[in-house]
C-alpha cells in the first residue's frame, strides 16, 4: 500500500521540529537570546502537539475500526476528505479494510443460514453439548425425538433412558462405544452417535440422533426367519432318517396287508438293532439341540455384584488348562490387579470361557504357527474392557457378520449357541461383545462391562 503522504507528513513535521531545537539551543547558547530561544521552543512544542494531534487522529480510526471487528460491527463512517492528504490515504486504507470485512461477514452470515437451513431441514436430530451438560444448538428433527430445547441440562434425557446422560457425557476418549440405542416413551428405538470437538478452547459433543425403530423390526424379522431356517434344518435333519428307519425296521417284519408277521431271522435282528442304534443317536441330537435351545431362551435373572475380575480372568484360565492342546497356546497376560466392577462372576466367567476356548480351538485347528492368545484387561472410566486377540485366521467379513445369530456355526460339531449366548448374557448386564477382525492381524474380540 502506499502511504507516501503520510511518510512526507511525518518527515516534515520531525524536521520542523529538529529546526527549532536546533534554533532554540543555539540562541540560548551562542546568542544568549532567551526571547528567540523561548519562542523556538514555544513553536517546537507547538509542532510536538501538532505530530501528536496528527497520530491521534490516525489512531482514533483505527481504534474504532478494530473495535468494530471485535463487535461484528461494519456500520463505521469514515470520512473520505479531512484537508489532510496524508491522514485521508489512511483512512482511505481503513475504509477498504471495513469494507472488505463487511463482504465477508456478509458471506459468513449467507453460508451460516444456508447451512442452518439444511440442518433444520435434516430427517437426523443433530444438537451439540458444551462441558456443563447444556444443549447449545439443537434441530427441529431433534426436538421431536428426544423432546428437548436449547440450553437445556441433558439430565432431562434421563426420562428416556437413565444411563443417557451418561452416555451422553463420556469423557474417556479410548471408551470404545460412540453410539448407543435407547428406547423412548413412545416405543421409538433411538440411535445415539457422538463425536468430540474443541470449537473456541470449549469441548464440545456433536450427536446424531435418529430413529432406527423399521431398520431393527426389519432386522429383527430376519433373525426370525434366518432361526426357523436353522431350526427346520436342525429337526428334519434328524426327523428324516428316524421317519425312514422307522418305516424300514417296520417293514422287516410285516410282511403282507393283513399284518401278518414275516420271518425273522438273524440278519433281521442285526438291521433292527442297527436302526434302532441310529434312531437313538438321532432322537440325542435331536434333545441336544432342544436342550441348548432351551439354554438360550432360558437365560437366568443376572445377580450383580462387586467382583474382582483380574481374579475371575486367572481363575478361567486355570479352569482351561484341562482343555485338550491348550498347554501348546502361548498366553500373554496384561492384567493389572484388582480391578472390580458389578458383574455376575458366573455368567461372566461362561462368557470368557467360551471366547478363549474358541480362539484356542481356531489355532488348532487352523494350524497356526507360534499360536498365542493374549488377554488385555483394561479401566476405562466407570467401565472394563477385556480384550482377547489371537493370532489366528481372520474371520471373513461374510461370517463375521453371523457370528453373533443364533445357532450360526462353521464347525461340524458346533452348536452355534456359544457367541450368541455370550452377547445375551452381556447385553443382560448392561455390557457388550464385538469382534474386531480385519484391523489388526488376527482376531479381537473385545467385551465391555459397565
Amino acid at each position: 500500500m502506499n502511504y507516501k503522504y503520510f511518510y512526507i507528513g511525518l518527515t516534515i513535521r520531525l524536521l520542523i521540529i529538529i529546526l527549532f531545537s536546533m534554533i532554540g539551543t543555539y540562541s540560548f547558547f551562542e546568542n544568549h537570546s532567551y526571547i528567540l530561544t523561548i519562542a523556538a521552543f514555544i513553536l517546537m512544542l507547538f509542532e510536538v502537539l501538532n505530530l501528536i494531534q496528527y497520530f491521534n487522529k490516525i489512531n482514533r480510526w483505527i481504534s474504532f475500526f478494530l473495535l468494530g471487528i471485535e463487535n461484528e460491527d461494519t456500520s463505521l463512517k469514515i470520512p473520505s476528505k479531512t484537508g489532510n492528504a496524508a491522514i485521508d490515504s489512511v483512512l482511505q486504507r481503513i475504509h477498504n479494510l471495513n469494507e472488505r470485512f463487511k463482504q465477508i461477514k456478509v458471506k459468513v452470515s449467507s453460508q451460516e443460514q444456508y447451512y442452518n437451513t439444511i440442518i433444520n431441514q435434516s430427517a437426523t436430530g443433530l444438537f451439540s453439548i458444551n462441558e456443563s451438560g447444556r444443549v447449545i444448538h439443537i434441530n427441529p428433527s431433534a426436538t421431536k425425538l428426544i423432546e428437548i430445547q436449547e440450553y437445556q441440562s441433558i439430565n432431562a434425557l434421563a426420562k428416556i433412558d437413565k444411563s443417557l446422560p451418561k452416555f451422553l457425557m463420556q469423557e474417556d476418549h479410548k471408551l470404545l462405544k460412540t453410539s448407543a440405542i435407547f428406547e423412548n416413551k413412545y416405543g421409538q428405538k433411538l440411535l445415539f452417535k457422538l463425536s468430540k470437538h474443541i470449537i473456541t478452547n470449549e469441548k464440545t459433543t456433536l450427536v446424531a440422533v435418529s430413529d432406527i425403530t423399521k431398520e431393527l423390526d426389519n432386522r429383527e424379522v430376519d433373525a426370525w426367519v434366518k432361526l426357523v431356517r436353522t431350526l427346520s434344518h436342525e429337526i428334519m435333519n434328524n426327523i428324516t432318517p428316524i421317519t425312514t428307519l422307522s418305516q424300514v425296521i417296520s417293514g422287516y417284519f410285516v410282511k403282507d396287508e393283513t399284518g401278518k408277521f414275516g420271518n425273522i431271522d438273524q440278519k433281521t435282528i442285526e438291521n433292527t438293532v442297527k436302526g434302532l442304534d441310529i434312531i437313538e443317536d438321532r432322537s440325542s441330537g435331536l434333545m441336544n439341540f432342544i436342550n441348548h435351545y432351551r439354554k438360550f431362551t432360558k437365560l437366568p435373572e443376572p445377580k450383580l455384584k462387586k467382583e474382582n475380575i483380574s481374579e475371575l480372568i486367572e481363575n478361567n484360565l486355570i479352569a482351561l488348562m484341562s482343555n485338550s492342546g491348550f498347554d501348546s497356546i502361548q498366553i500373554i497376560k496384561n492384567i493389572p490387579e484388582n480391578i472390580y466392577i458389578d458383574t455376575d462372576s458366573k455368567l461372566l466367567s461362561q462368557v470368557i470361557t467360551n471366547v478363549i476356548k474358541n480362539a484356542s480351538e481356531a489355532l488348532i485347528q487352523g494350524e497356526t504357527k507360534n499360536p498365542k492368545i493374549e488377554i488385555r484387561l483394561e479401566e476405562l472410566g466407570d467401565s472394563v474392557k477385556i480384550d482377547i486377540k489371537n493370532n489366528g485366521p481372520k474371520i471373513p467379513p461374510e461370517i463375521a457378520e453371523e457370528i453373533f445369530v443364533p445357532f450360526f456355526t462353521t464347525k461340524e460339531d458346533g452348536s452355534g449357541i456359544g457367541l450368541s449366548l455370550s452377547k445375551q448374557i452381556l447385553l443382560s448386564m448392561g455390557g457388550d461383545i464385538m469382534l474386531k477382525s480385519g484391523v489388526h492381524k488376527g482376531v479381537i474380540f473385545s467385551i465391555i462391562l459397565e
